[in-house]
């Protein structure tokens, strides 16, 4: 994770919030989630997890729409606290559905081009910012944190809750939080409109651990949903704003 959540940090630095943050909406965080969770719990558990995942992958969207929204009025704290509650109450609305994975998926896919569309656009470019030299590790320290926080709370919560926690929004808070506090409201909308551009290859990862990982190694099947999820996400690159 630390090396992960610095790269996409340069990446988002050299070429920009959109494309930095669709490198970044790849699922570089719930897929080691799902994949420790797969070798802890087993191949069935997680999958097992997939539906509610989906579920929850409704939050994280509905989190990115809310921060853009909130961000140019508020700073940084506030709108990621109620970008939080959004997510949460996503979450506990989503408990106890029996919801199955095509509807999932449907609802899934239906929010999440809603929600592109209607995406707030930027009124002009980010306000550079030289970033103070602690910026990175304090990334990586805070990503690392919550990927271990929900790996480990597997363990007590179950696989509806695992499930509904796998997309939760720890690399795009991370990302939004520290661009709108060094940049602007702006620079953070571009970077999570180019997180939730990524968001088809997302569902589709899902819908393979779901299909895949209870079928083969879970080596084999996390390295093939890996190279699909960019050959998906290869084709929504020319929409970066």
């Amino acid at each position: 994770m630390p090396p992960l959540i610095a790269g996409v940090t340069l990446a988002v630095r050299k070429w920009g919030e959109g494309l930095g943050g669709w490198i970044g909406g790849f699922p570089w965080v719930a897929g080691p989630i799902s994949f420790f969770i797969a070798l802890e719990h087993g191949p069935l558990f997680a999958a097992s997890t997939i539906t509610s995942a989906l579920l929850g992958s409704v939050g994280t969207i509905l989190f990115a729409l809310v921060y853009s929204v909130v961000s140019s009025r508020l700073s940084w704290l506030p709108t990621v606290l109620i970008s939080y509650v959004v997510f949460f109450i996503v979450a506990v609305l989503s408990l106890g559905s029996t919801i199955s994975l095509v509807s999932a998926v449907i609802l899934n896919l239906v929010v999440l081009t809603a929600v592109l569309y209607f995406f707030p656009k930027p009124k002009g470019k980010g306000e550079a910012r030289k970033q103070p030299v602690y910026d990175i590790p304090l990334r990586m320290l805070v990503a690392t944190f919550f990927v271990v926080l929900l790996t480990q709370a597997a363990d007590y919560l179950g696989p509806t809750w695992s499930g509904i926690l796998t997309p939760f929004p720890i690399m795009t808070s991370t990302l939004a939080v520290f661009t709108h506090s060094q940049q602007g409201s702006d620079a953070a909308v571009r970077i999570l409109y180019g997180l939730l551009l990524a968001g088809y290859g997302f569902v589709a990862f899902l819908v393979g651990v779901a299909m895949l990982v209870p079928q083969m190694s879970i080596g084999a099947a996390y390295g093939i949903l890996t190279v699909g999820t960019m050959v998906i996400n290869g084709i929504t690159i020319k929409l970066i704003r």
